[in-house]
């Protein structure tokens, strides 16, 4: 009777700790959220996965030290793969970080409810835009769907996280981010270049002018106008970002493999 216990227990248990790892590595889950309803989204999500976690997962010899260890493989494992895609999430904060600056809206910040930090106006309305095309291309039944296949790919004591792995993810993560937040924020980021060669030129030939005063509307102006027409380039942008961030982790699920 134990011995079944255990081997119904603690599959739940390595499941419960692989999800909690991704969700509280994403920025939605480790913001403001309650307590109680991190841990309770954690553990109804654990036991929907759990039906698809094979049985016969567990070691033949089970000890302390091999539970812990498969404890940490999962944590690990989790908070690479949420790691991960936080990246991606971040390549949008970026864009919107840079073109605000841009505009001249560094000053006036907001507080980001998912994650307490402070973002431009330009990063949160960027943000929430990511969020729509999200879950307009069905995004969370695509991240469902990719959660079902870690454990069906890579169940618990089959994981193989070594520093090489974090160091590839680190360094390539960090390079897509960046070529991401500059492949969406570049229409902003020419205009307003454009804009302030235009002002440049302009205290050329007028010098009289103040343009401290005229600047800020102007840069202000284009940029929302930008924004305003370049919203169909930047959904179909972050439509393929989605899809590059599953396929990226379908890869690192593979990498892990024993």
């Amino acid at each position: 009777m134990p011995d079944q216990i255990m081997g119904h227990v603690l599959p739940y248990g390595f499941v419960l700790i692989r999800i909690g790892a991704i969700l509280f590595a994403l920025p939605l889950w480790s913001g403001q959220l309650p307590l109680a309803w991190k841990l309770s989204g954690a553990v109804w999500l654990s036991v929907l996965f759990s039906f698809v976690v094979p049985t016969e997962i567990l070691p033949e010899e089970l000890s302390l030290k091999v539970i812990v260890m498969g404890g940490i493989q999962e944590v690990l494992t989790g908070a690479l793969l949420g790691f991960l895609l936080r990246l991606f999430l971040a390549a949008v904060t970026l864009a919107g970080q840079l073109a605000g600056f841009q505009m001249g809206l560094a000053i006036a910040n907001v507080i980001d409810p998912a994650t307490s930090d402070r973002y431009t106006i330009v990063a949160q309305m960027l943000n929430l835009l990511a969020l729509f095309t999200f879950l307009e291309m069905n995004g969370h039944l695509m991240a469902v769907s990719l959660l079902a296949k870690s454990f069906e790919w890579l169940p618990p004591f089959s994981a193989s996280v070594s520093g090489e792995i974090c160091h590839d993810l680190v360094l390539s993560g960090g390079k897509e981010m960046f070529r991401l937040a500059l492949k969406i924020g570049w229409p902003i980021s020419l205009a307003l270049l454009l804009v302030y060669l235009s002002m440049g030129l302009l205290v050329r030939v007028a010098p009289q002018i103040n343009m401290l005063m005229v600047g800020f509307p102007i840069t202000i102006s284009v940029g929302l106008i930008v924004i305003m027409l370049g919203v169909p380039s930047f959904t179909l942008t972050m439509e393929r970002m989605f899809q590059d961030a599953v396929v990226s982790l379908e890869h690192l699920l593979v990498a892990l493999r024993v």
